[in-house]
């Protein structure tokens, strides 16, 4: 046997092979070729693989409208391309080839993917679960109707258990395995840290009396957001890690970016305000205490701020009357 021909799927699976006897190997759509392919955009006898002059293999694009893609490069009809630095793959249509020689090197193989005990991520999701109907308790009102707890006990298991057979199903389609409980555990995980970093942050800056953890807290969130999406989608696309890696680095800028954009618009400021639903404590606070006094004096630095909003506030309440009105 000189060499194997495969016709690959678009997830790089081997979908046909065909041992080459003998050169010149056609293909093309007419059953008198060597391949016969069955794609419409591919000619009844669209290309040639044979021995270059200088050596080595050469794919000629036979007479026709479509032409071939050799890597990054498309060889218009008629004209021919060394194999050589090429993998041996080549495109015709919408069809990928790959042709392989005896003694080359092989990729190491690689190990199978597992999706791991059920239990741990069976875990992560109830932690997560659990985590928000405490928060929930926490900020729900004293005499509140007991319908309040529908979301948390029903809509939130849903929500999770929904977007993990989502993924699962994409596995599925692209993997053609289901791996459900791969992704149960990043959506646990994911979540979880999502609401851990959004309680976290806004407590650091309540307790220390510093800015900055409760002004990163959306930031965070939109990276964490970001992460598992891409562990998501490392799992359905494995072999597409480089493209995935530059794909959440130019979602996270333009997040980034879009996210201070809005808070500029609606704040005029880059960062959204400081605010939680619940104090922690006095007595775990570590940030240095000021008396009364010394509170009233530095509040009044904020006086003319606040009276500044308020007439911006009053004039945007006078300007949207008089549109009203007109």
């Amino acid at each position: 046997m000189l060499a194997l021909a495969e016709v690959l799927d678009r997830d790089g699976r081997v979908r046909r092979s065909l041992p080459v006897s003998s050169w010149p190997l056609r293909l093309g759509r007419a059953i008198d070729n060597d391949l016969v392919l069955d794609d419409p955009h591919v000619a009844s006898h669209h290309a040639r693989v044979e021995p270059g002059a200088a050596g080595g293999l050469e794919v000629v694009a036979l007479p026709g409208i479509n032409g071939l893609q050799l890597g990054r490069r498309r060889i218009a009809p008629g004209g021919r391309a060394a194999l050589d630095g090429a993998d041996g793959t080549f495109g015709l249509g919408q069809t990928r080839v790959r042709l392989r020689l005896p003694g080359e090197a092989l990729a190491p193989e690689r190990p199978l993917a597992r999706a791991g005990a059920l239990w741990p991520a069976l875990g992560a999701a109830i932690a997560f679960w659990l985590w928000v109907l405490v928060d929930h308790a926490v900020e729900l009102d004293p005499g509140s109707r007991p319908s309040e707890w529908i979301a948390p006990l029903v809509a939130v298991p849903g929500a999770l258990l929904l977007w993990t057979t989502l993924w699962a199903l994409a596995s599925k389609l692209f993997q053609h395995r289901l791996d459900f409980v791969a992704h149960l555990r990043i959506a646990g995980l994911g979540a979880l840290a999502i609401e851990v970093a959004a309680f976290v942050l806004p407590w650091c800056a309540a307790l220390s009396g510093w800015a900055l953890p409760s002004r990163l807290a959306g930031g965070v969130s939109l990276l964490l957001v970001l992460w598992v999406v891409m562990a998501h989608a490392r799992v359905v696309l494995p072999l597409q890690r480089r493209a995935l890696a530059v794909l959440a680095s130019a979602a996270a800028m333009a997040g980034g970016a879009l996210l201070l954009t809005l808070n500029q618009q609606r704040h005029d400021r880059w960062f959204a305000e400081l605010y939680t639903s619940t104090l922690p404590p006095p007595w775990l606070m570590w940030a240095p205490r000021v008396s009364p006094g010394q509170f009233m004096d530095e509040a009044q630095d904020l006086r003319p701020r606040l009276q500044e909003a308020v007439r911006e506030a009053e004039a945007k309440r006078r300007d949207t009357a008089d549109d009203d009105e007109i």
